[in-house]
């Protein structure tokens, strides 16, 4: 009966680990759908601190598109803390669009190509449907003279929407 137990507590520890889905998520999600189909992006998620920003963000006519894969691991530590932010700063739900990609960056509909995506994630930020700028793969600044300074998303995104 001992056994049994051992078992049935060892099948349940184990679930997550068999249960994973390897297969990457392509084309158009949503947060929940993200969430539900890949724990990774949930749990990083969870794990991000609340952003307080002291400056007023003047989001309108702000859309995002965020262009990842489920396989990257860039992806995967990026991506729920711009959730996070994004949420933060009161980004409509309906302003973002999360895009799947595959591991050669395509989609059923040809957007990683059609918006020229090398690095995942590839994030874009649009100001009444014109790009003001885009973080590819990690957050960084180009500094005139000094080339591209690692900064953390949060500063990343600032620099972008205040432009």
């Amino acid at each position: 009966m001992k056994r049994f137990i051992y078992l049935f507590i060892v099948f349940f520890i184990s679930l997550p680990i068999f249960s994973t889905n390897s297969s990457p998520l392509i084309g158009n999600l949503t947060k929940d759908e993200l969430f539900l189909k890949d724990n990774n992006f949930y749990k990083n998620y969870l794990s991000t601190e609340p952003y307080e920003f002291n400056e007023i963000i003047d989001l309108e006519g702000i859309s995002v598109r965020v262009l990842f894969g489920t396989w990257c691991h860039d992806s995967q530590r990026e991506i729920p803390k711009l959730l996070r932010i994004l949420e933060d700063i009161n980004l409509k739900p309906e302003k973002i669009s999360l895009i799947g990609l595959d591991y050669d960056k395509k989609e059923p509909l040809n957007r990683g190509e059609m918006l020229g995506v090398k690095r995942t994630p590839t994030i874009i930020f649009y100001k009444d449907e014109i790009e003001i700028g885009r973080i590819e793969e990690t957050p960084k600044i180009m500094l005139e003279g000094i080339g591209f300074v690692s900064v953390s998303l949060k500063k990343n995104l600032l620099f972008i929407l205040n432009k």
